[in-house]
């Protein structure tokens, strides 16, 4: 979706042209900004779930943050997997933090004793117009002091002035740049323009001399000297006004002198434009969640490109002669190109010199579009021994010790780094079936809820019949158990159960399979049970929850996995039988020992 915004403006500073627009789990915002062209601004995004409680949105890129100046196309990349509460609905406000001189020219300020002052604004900066008092004295020249009490004596929100200060005073009087830079006396043209102008200058009585038959006005400022190899450690920089030469000395005192005080304030402020929109947020993504057709263990995927992708690692660090069947039956290591694509998908929209720390940003976080791509890695725990890269489905020739390019997400940089190929790494799979995109479109899924346990199930229409594409989990007291006697099992495969149930044992308005139902199945799987599999053609999601397979002696055969779902013609019952060595049987008569589970079809 993309919002376009009315500009709002203050002054001759605005926000204008402001659009929004979601990229998957991109968030683009650019933006025009107008003002002084000198003035740097500092641009931040808040963001809200109620147009009430407002957060700053964390890592943006591209226009934002400190020291951004004026011009058009401005953009800003978000993730929206990084913001928290995120909801269909979310209102946005682009921020322009500006600096700014408050207009007035004069004004007064009360010390903490009572004392009341005068001060004039001198560009960006607030300057009293009289000496500072420690008493309510009414005398002009005020209170003399030494360096350490001058430092701390300014009344709240004021400071005393640093050398800076003093040079953009003495430039605001016609004084050079370069004459204000150096030390010693300079020539001014009069000091009448001081007093005319607010700051007012007094000849004032002081312990130490400056210069014969002076007649002065010394002020400290908080600057330290700088050139301590030539011994001037304790000495402050300092301002002495020879009110009867019409010279201004710039020069270093001891900081135990005791010299007037002048405080200052900054004139500047930050004010803000801001532009502020509701935004509706497509929140969707091809993602779920697929079982190990074996072990009946919960896999979160999701779709990234035209590749489905497991959305965890494959816990633990490996060699590559140990990543073989480390993924489940159906998954396998995704090949360089699928990397490549990975990557490409979640690289930022616009162009970036920090463009591998916003990928890993991406990849690294968790939600709906979110990659969980680790930044840690699993050897006992410890990150002492760190293996940031993953393996690819190739020819990697191990022992060789080649150094070969390698998917990698360390030190918050995701990217491609190189390893040698006889080193450890982690792994992902990707699903195994090129053909699933071409199908996936055409297979018609729905959900249901069981009324009496509140269970539910999806659902999957296959020839105009629509059946559970998982297997039931209802209890039914002595009719029915768990696999092995263990609740999990349930939880992974559903409940098994024995021939005597009735079509009771399903949901309201669904029933139990006839035969010929299961030959509808059977038929399309025939010589290719992978049909069958999760992501398979039809949408059916089998799973070999069944028992294990023995040889005549009572040795479990490896890697052989059955199941058993049950059918009724009237009274008779029977069930159909799989095993991963693509075997389909049709046995027509059950025997009252017999556990099979149940996918119930709508009446």
């Amino acid at each position: 979706m993309t919002v376009f915004l009315l500009s709002i403006s203050a002054y001759s500073q605005k926000l204008e042209n402001v659009k929004i627009q979601q990229n998957k789990g991109e968030l683009l915002v650019q933006y025009d900004l107008y003002g002084q062209t000198e003035v740097a601004y500092q641009i931040g995004i808040l963001y809200s779930a109620d147009n009430k409680t407002w957060k700053k949105a964390e890592k943006l890129h591209g226009d934002y943050g400190d020291s951004i100046m004026p011009g058009r196309n401005k953009q800003i990349v978000l993730w929206l997997d990084l913001f928290e509460g995120l909801n269909t609905k979310m209102y946005f406000k682009l921020i322009a933090v500006y600096p700014k001189v408050i207009p007035q020219k004069k004004g007064t300020l009360t010390d903490a004793i009572g004392n009341n002052y005068n001060w004039v604004r001198f560009g960006e900066t607030q300057w009293m117009s009289e000496n500072l008092k420690s008493t309510n004295d009414p005398s002009v020249c005020g209170t003399i002091y030494n360096y350490t009490a001058a430092s701390n004596t300014c009344p709240d929100n004021w400071r005393l002035p640093t050398d800076e200060d003093w040079m953009n005073l003495e430039k605001h009087f016609g004084m050079s740049a370069n004459k204000a830079n150096e030390f010693g006396l300079r020539d001014v043209k009069s000091f009448k323009s001081f007093n005319d102008s607010g700051f007012v200058l007094n000849e004032c009585k002081y312990r130490v001399s400056f210069y014969q038959n002076q007649v002065a006005a010394a002020f400290w400022s908080s600057s330290v000297n700088k050139l301590l190899y030539m011994g001037y450690s304790d000495k402050y920089i300092t301002r002495i006004f020879r009110l009867n030469e019409n010279k201004l000395s710039k020069e270093m005192r001891e900081k135990t002198e005791e010299l007037s005080v002048r405080c200052v304030k900054s004139a500047v402020f930050n004010d803000t434009i801001s532009v502020e929109s509701a935004i509706t947020l497509n929140l969707s993504n091809t993602t779920g969640i697929v079982k190990d057709i074996y072990t009946g263990e919960n896999f979160e995927w999701v779709k990234i490109s035209n590749s489905i992708w497991f959305k965890k690692d494959i816990i633990g660090t490996f060699s590559y002669n140990e990543t073989v069947d480390k993924c489940p039956a159906g998954w396998r290591l995704p090949n360089e190109k699928e990397w490549q694509d990975l990557f490409a998908y979640y690289k930022p929209s616009i162009k970036l010199e920090n463009e591998s720390q916003a990928l890993s940003e991406r990849v690294s976080s968790n939600g709906i579009w979110g990659f969980n791509m680790s930044q840690t890695d699993y050897w006992m725990g410890s990150r002492y021994y760190t293996y940031q890269t993953f393996w690819i489905n190739r020819d990697n020739k191990e022992d060789s010790k080649k150094l070969m390019s390698y998917p990698t997400n360390k030190s918050n940089l995701a990217g491609w780094t190189n390893k040698q190929t006889n080193e450890k790494a982690k792994m992902r799979c990707v699903l195994d079936n090129e053909d699933y995109n071409e199908y996936s479109g055409v297979i018609e899924t729905g959900k249901i809820i069981d009324s009496r346990d509140k269970k539910e199930y999806k659902t999957v229409s296959i020839d105009g019949k629509l059946w559970m594409a998982e297997n039931l989990y209802f209890a039914s007291g002595e009719n029915s158990k768990c696999r092995d006697e263990l609740k999990m099992n349930c939880e992974k495969f559903g409940y098994l159960y024995n021939i005597t149930v009735t079509d009771n044992v399903c949901p309201d308005g669904w029933k139990i399979p006839s035969s010929a139902d299961w030959e509808d199945i059977t038929g399309k799987s025939a010589n290719n049970l992978k049909v069958l599999y999760p992501f398979g053609k039809i949408g059916f999601d089998l799973l070999f929850g069944g028992e294990v397979i023995k040889d005549p002696s009572g040795k479990a055969i490896n890697n052989v996995y059955t199941t058993k779902f049950l059918y009724k013609d009237g009274e008779n019952a029977g069930y159909i039988f799989f095993d991963s060595n693509n075997k389909t049987e049709q046995v027509s008569k059950a025997k009252k020992k017999d556990l099979v589970y149940i996918r119930c079809i709508k009446k």
